[in-house]
């Protein structure tokens, strides 16, 4: 996680992935939509410092999660480090594993980073494919009951599994948004809705194949001359 600066000031957490030599973060698209003509970065140091500019942003094709893109990759031996695009989970089902939100939040004049134990339930409200993309998370101490956990990420612990050859792994999930229902699946009240980063991995997929394709063929004026004499 990582914290994402609008003029300097502390806008909300960031879920950084990279993938070859780019790199895209994903957060609560609420948190951005008011931020236009404003100039985004990264502070890829806790203190603040060594940022990286945002050099685009938008909205995901379910307008839940907010994509921006940084304009070069995050330095070696910064605080901050991208995650791969393989510990990314194609689904927001935790499975009933051990579930936190991390998010960002001020230490002084710097960051730290938070986490919120929950427990993740399918929406009852959500019914066909939007099932699929969301879960609600509810906290599981008292002190963290109404946390603002806006933009912060999703992370499962999965255990072993020998029959596909996989060892335990830690995975993102999705990105926490303010949710607005009414649905109460835990003793706590819901914190947030949880949206899933398939539209992340499409962007970062996309921008490999764009960099991985050929050259474009360019018309060029003139004859082309034989260096070499024909072969008889």
């Amino acid at each position: 996680m990582a914290p994402l600066l609008a003029n300097g000031e502390l806008v909300g957490p960031v879920t950084l992935v990279h993938n070859g030599a780019k790199t895209i973060g994903a957060t609560d698209a609420e948190l951005l939509r008011h931020l236009v003509g404003q100039q985004l970065s990264v502070a890829t140091m806790l203190d603040g410092s060594q940022p990286v500019a945002v050099g685009n942003w938008g909205l995901s094709r379910h307008a839940g999660l907010g994509l921006i893109e940084l304009t070069q990759p995050v330095a070696a031996g910064a605080d901050i480090v991208p995650l791969d695009l393989g510990t990314v989970c194609a689904t927001v089902d935790t499975r009933g594993m051990p579930a936190v939100l991390v998010g960002i939040a001020r230490d002084g004049a710097g960051f730290r980073r938070s986490w919120v134990p929950v427990q993740v339930d399918p929406d009852p409200a959500a019914h066909g494919a939007a099932e699929a993309l969301s879960r609600l998370a509810s906290p599981i101490d008292d002190e963290n009951v109404g946390a603002n956990v806006a933009g912060a990420g999703l992370f499962a612990w999965f255990p072993a599994n020998a029959a596909l050859g996989r060892a335990s792994e830690v995975l993102v999930l999705g990105v926490a948004q303010t949710y607005r229902g009414f649905a109460k699946p835990r003793a706590h009240p819901v914190i947030s809705e949880v949206v899933g980063l398939d539209d992340l991995g499409r962007a970062l997929l996309a921008s490999q194949k764009l960099e991985e394709r050929e050259p474009e063929l360019r018309q060029v004026a003139g004859e082309i001359q034989l260096t070499d004499p024909p072969v008889k």
